[in-house]
């Protein structure tokens, strides 16, 4: 039950321009009083993987429709030091103010998409899937989610209404109030009312494997479950019937994630894909 985003591409950029320029931009006014059609490119000044063509063009549309766009690479391609990603031909006053607002959000979603290459190409699994999470930027989820799809990741819950994920503090209090043995009557009647809805819940413990009944479960993640004890998490879920795909989160990085490429499971969840990430560095260079 995908939802469209509570604010476009266009509101989200029409608001970082008011932001950036509340009362116009000031040192354009002063220094460029006769403006002239110039070139500018964008310059990646380190490797990576770029994504940010739409909103480039979204940005140059809103503040200057007349400015021409080349795009020399697309989203998702690799970029190498000095690569010239984008040609601009348009007058320099329009450039100038464009210029901040296109790199920030550029450099942001191209450090992500850039992150997530680095995980993916890290577990080289052609089964296990690599997801982002909700630790995302407030109001820039669906451009940080399309980042992490063109770096090669794949996306969880969009938000709180696509899918039941039943969490440590989740189960808590639930159990506080209810017996064990009323996980799967829940479940059962939340898939007769809502059967398109997945469920996952979130797994600590091996002995909760081996106590709960999850037949009706879509996703089972074992949380910080140590490399060893995974197997046999796989194992109990086979012994027991249940059918749902395994994934796996926690203390997931860079440098340990290739030790998940031969375990039974289908995804890996990573909060680090969206949170903490490093910008890209590029540059707009004039002339």
């Amino acid at each position: 039950m995908s939802q469209p985003p509570l604010l476009t591409l266009t509101d989200i950029i029409n608001a970082a321009l008011r932001e950036d320029m509340p009362d116009g931009d000031v040192t354009t006014n002063l220094m460029v009083s006769l403006p002239s059609v110039t070139s500018a490119r964008l310059i990646s000044k380190e490797a990576g993987i770029f994504y940010g063509a739409e909103v480039i063009d979204e940005v140059c549309r809103i503040v200057d429709s007349q400015i021409e766009i080349t795009h020399h690479i697309g989203n998702g391609s690799p970029v190498q030091k000095d690569d010239v990603i984008t040609e601009f031909k348009g007058l320099d006053s329009s450039l100038l103010i464009a210029e901040r607002v296109m790199l920030n959000f550029a450099q942001r979603l191209s450090g992500i998409a850039t992150r997530t290459r680095s995980f993916v190409d890290r577990l080289d699994s052609p089964t296990i899937h690599v997801l982002d999470t909700r630790k995302t930027t407030p109001l820039f989820r669906f451009l940080e989610r399309r980042a992490v799809v063109a770096g090669g990741g794949f996306n969880h819950r969009l938000n709180l209404s696509e899918m039941v994920l039943i969490k440590e503090n989740h189960l808590s209090s639930f159990l506080s109030k209810n017996q064990v043995s009323r996980l799967p009557v829940m479940f059962s009647s939340f898939k007769a009312f809502f059967p398109e809805i997945p469920i996952e819940i979130e797994i600590e413990t091996l002995d909760q494997l081996r106590q709960f009944e999850l037949s009706r479960v879509d996703f089972i993640l074992l949380d910080n479950f140590s490399l060893e004890d995974i197997p046999t998490a796989v194992q109990i879920c086979k012994d027991r019937g249940f059918r749902a795909q395994i994934e796996v989160s926690g203390n997931v990085t860079l440098e340990t994630i290739a030790l998940y490429r031969d375990l039974p499971i289908q995804r890996i969840s990573v909060g680090a894909l969206t949170h903490s990430v490093p910008a890209l560095d590029l540059s707009l260079l004039f002339g």
